[in-house]
C-alpha cells in the first residue's frame, strides 16, 4: 500500500560533510547512508476520533463478521483481509444507524483496493486514501436501521485493503451521532442486519478499537548532525521497539472485552513537522530516505503536497524521497505518514546533507 507523508519541515539554516549523491526515486543499499545518529525522540499527541481496526482474521475461511463496536462522531475504518474462502468473497464495512432519528454519514477520506500482493493492495488504498482526506462529502442519510456499505469483492487468495474516515452527524439536531460498524465478508447479496452477523473467531493479529486515528508532533534534524534518522511506527515493546513518546494507545477488543495494541499503528496517519536547522552561511541539499529496516513492503510518501510512490522495498534498501535546498530562510512543508497495510514496519527515514 502507499503511504503518505505530509511533513511541515521548518527549515532554517546547515552543515554536514559530503555524502554520496543519488537522483530521486532511486533505490539504494541502505548501508551506503551509516553510520548516522539517531534524532531526538519528540513527544506525539493522538488527535482525531477513534480508530477501528479490523485485520482478524486476517485470512477467513468461511463468510461472517470480522469486527464490530459502536462508535460515535468521527471515526476511522481500517481492514485488510485476504480471502481464502475458496470462492469469491465480498469483504466489506458496513455502518448502520442503529439509533432511532436520521444521521447523516459523512466521509472525510476513502480508499479500498484488490490485489493478489497483500502489500501492493495496501499501498493502492492507502493512496487513494490520501488523495481524498480530509474531503468531506455526505455518503448518506441513515434512516433508523439503514446500512451504508463499503465493499470489494475479491477472488481466493486476493487481499481487500481500506481505510475510511467517517463523521456520523444526527440530522436534526446536528450532534455527533453513535453508528454501528461491521466490518464483514459474504458471497451473495449484502446481509440486511449486518450488526446481527456471527463474528467469526479471531487468529493472532489484531482487531479492535483505539482512543486517537491521528498523531502530531514535530522534529528537529540538525545538519552537524551529518547522516541522521528516526524511526516511525516501531514496535510498541520488546527487544525492537524504538517507539516514541506518546506513539502508542492501549485500546480494547469489543468482541472479547480484552485490551489490545497495534503493533506498527496500522490506519493512524501521522501529521508532523521536521524543522530542520541550517547553522552554515552556504546552501544546503537535504536528502530524505525511506528504509523498511523492520521487513518489506510496498509504500507512499506525500511530501509537499506531492505523492511519492515506492517501488518493493525490503529492509537492505533505501528509497529517495527528494532533495530539499536549504539556506539561511525557513521552508515550511506539510506532510502525513501512515504505515500501508501488507507493509512492515518501522519506516525508518534519513536525513542527509551536502553542500548544495
Amino acid at each position: 500500500m502507499r503511504a503518505k507523508l505530509l511533513l511541515q519541515v521548518v527549515l532554517i539554516g546547515t552543515l554536514m560533510t559530503g555524502a554520496t549523491a543519488f537522483a530521486e526515486g532511486e533505490k539504494v543499499p541502505v548501508e551506503t547512508l551509516k553510520p548516522a545518529v539517531h534524532m531526538d525522540k519528540p513527544e506525539l499527541t493522538g488527535t482525531g476520533g477513534a480508530l477501528i481496526l479490523s485485520d482478524s482474521p486476517e485470512s477467513p475461511k468461511t463468510e461472517g463478521a470480522y469486527y464490530r463496536d459502536t462508535v460515535t462522531g468521527q471515526f476511522r475504518v481500517f481492514w485488510h483481509h485476504q480471502n481464502r474462502t475458496g470462492a469469491e468473497l465480498n469483504v466489506a464495512v458496513a455502518v448502520t444507524n442503529t439509533s432511532s432519528e436520521p444521521v447523516m454519514l459523512f466521509t472525510e477520506g476513502a480508499g479500498a483496493a484488490v490485489d493478489y500482493s497483500p502489500a501492493v493492495a495496501g499501498q493502492i488504498a492507502l493512496e487513494e486514501y490520501m488523495k481524498t482526506d480530509r474531503r468531506r462529502q455526505l455518503a448518506a442519510i441513515l434512516q433508523p436501521g439503514d446500512n451504508y456499505y463499503l465493499a470489494l469483492q475479491a477472488p481466493d487468495p486476493y487481499t481487500v485493503s481500506g481505510i475510511a474516515t467517517f463523521d456520523a452527524v444526527s440530522q436534526h439536531a446536528h450532534l455527533p451521532a453513535s453508528v454501528t460498524v461491521t466490518t464483514l465478508g459474504y458471497a451473495g447479496e449484502q446481509p440486511a442486519h449486518p450488526e446481527l452477523e456471527p463474528i467469526l473467531p479471531g487468529d493472532v493479529h489484531v482487531r479492535g478499537t483505539f482512543p486517537h486515528y491521528d498523531r502530531s508532533g514535530t522534529l528537529q534534524y540538525d545538519t552537524s548532525d551529518g547522516n541522521a534518522l528516526i524511526r516511525i511506527d516501531s514496535a510498541a515493546s520488546g527487544p525492537w521497539s524504538d517507539a516514541l513518546p506518546g506513539e502508542y494507545e492501549e485500546g480494547y477488543n469489543a468482541v472479547d472485552g480484552g485490551t489490545v495494541i497495534n503493533n506498527g499503528n496500522y490506519g493512524v496517519l501521522y501529521r508532523l513537522s521536521f524543522v530542520i536547522n541550517n547553522e552554515m552561511d552556504e546552501n544546503r541539499l537535504i536528502s530524505v530516505y525511506e528504509n523498511p529496516s523492520g521487513g518489506a513492503g510496498n509504500y507512499v510518501v506525500g511530501w509537499n503536497g506531492k505523492l511519492f510512490e515506492t517501488p518493493y522495498l525490503t529492509y537492505n534498501d533505501a528509497w529517495k524521497i527528494t532533495d530539499l535546498k536549504v539556506n539561511k530562510r525557513s521552508k515550511i512543508f506539510e506532510g502525513e505518514l501512515s504505515l500501508p497495510g501488507g507493509a512492515a514496519g518501522p519506516q525508518v527515514f534519513y536525513f542527509t546533507n551536502s553542500p548544495d
